[in-house]
């Protein structure tokens, strides 16, 4: 759903007060220096951050970040940050107030359905098979935390390589537009829906869960089910992406978009039929 002017201005001040929240942690983060709420200057409000020479770990990995041969050490410095994200206070850091924590878990399965079926206008298989299971597996218990909500790759810069012994390095997590203080797992659970346990230069998924809870103090259960979350949530959100495209005549509808709806339920089905405990 597109967002309104207001929509959008609160938006851009809750991403200075989530980054600014970071500071002394250890979630590398761009340092935002200064916020502006009055709309005459620029049109819109708007905060302005330190510059991070970072490069992102596309598909595949620059050279210039390691290649192919970075992909532990930046699974490693994913988690890790993640980890440390989820170890923050939020109350301490002054942000409680960012997000509702009654019925956090509750409300999710109901407000992704309700979206997607705003907007639907195509049979998507499975997407009833989805919600039944994870209506009925939900978690009971949630400890909040900060999430960022769009944890991945794309939305990190890490360090170029300079010199013979240089490790790759995350510099700084972006794109904090979707963060709330809710349940962190449902950023684990995102991490690890795609996460492929026989790829060699990837830790497998339960070292990955170790280390995120060792750097966290946090014990995560039920993480199947925030992953089928995760991927249902995701799909919902794409699937207006490609509705939005075909309602534009100015615009051709992508159809890698389309299939990757399909896709991502598929996964969200798979992850169901595992079992709601990894």
């Amino acid at each position: 759903v597109p967002l309104s002017v207001d929509g959008a201005n609160r938006i851009m001040e809750r991403e200075f007060r989530f980054q600014r929240a970071l500071a002394g942690t250890g979630v590398p983060h761009a340092e935002p220096l200064a916020l502006c709420t009055d709309p005459e200057v620029t049109g819109a409000v708007f905060y302005v951050m330190e510059f991070v020479d970072g490069r992102i770990a596309g598909e595949p990995i620059p050279e210039e970040l390691g290649g192919p041969a970075a992909s532990l050490r930046i699974a490693e410095e994913m988690l890790d940050a993640l980890g440390a994200l989820a170890a923050v206070d939020h109350e301490a850091a002054g942000i409680a107030d960012l997000g509702r924590l009654e019925g956090f878990l509750e409300r999710q399965v109901d407000r992704w359905r309700g979206q997607l079926e705003s907007y639907q206008q195509r049979e998507i298989p499975g997407v009833d098979e989805v919600t039944t299971w994870l209506a009925a597996n939900r978690p009971s218990d949630t400890v909040p935390g900060i999430m960022h909500g769009d944890y991945n790759r794309h939305n990190m810069l890490f360090a170029p390589l300079v010199g013979q012994d240089a490790q790759t390095r995350l510099l700084a997590v972006l794109d904090w537009e979707n963060a709330t203080v809710g349940d962190p797992l449902m950023d684990l659970g995102y991490l690890l829906a795609g996460w492929d346990d026989a790829d060699p230069d990837l830790p497998t998924r339960a070292e990955a869960v170790a280390r995120w809870s060792e750097r966290s103090g946090r014990q995560p259960v039920a993480l199947g089910w925030y992953a089928a979350m995760t991927t249902f949530k995701l799909a919902c959100m794409l699937e207006g992406v490609y509705v939005r495209q075909s309602e534009d005549p100015t615009r051709e509808a992508s159809e890698f978009i389309a299939q990757l709806v399909l896709d991502l339920i598929g996964r969200a089905r798979r992850l169901a039929a595992e079992g709601a405990d990894w």
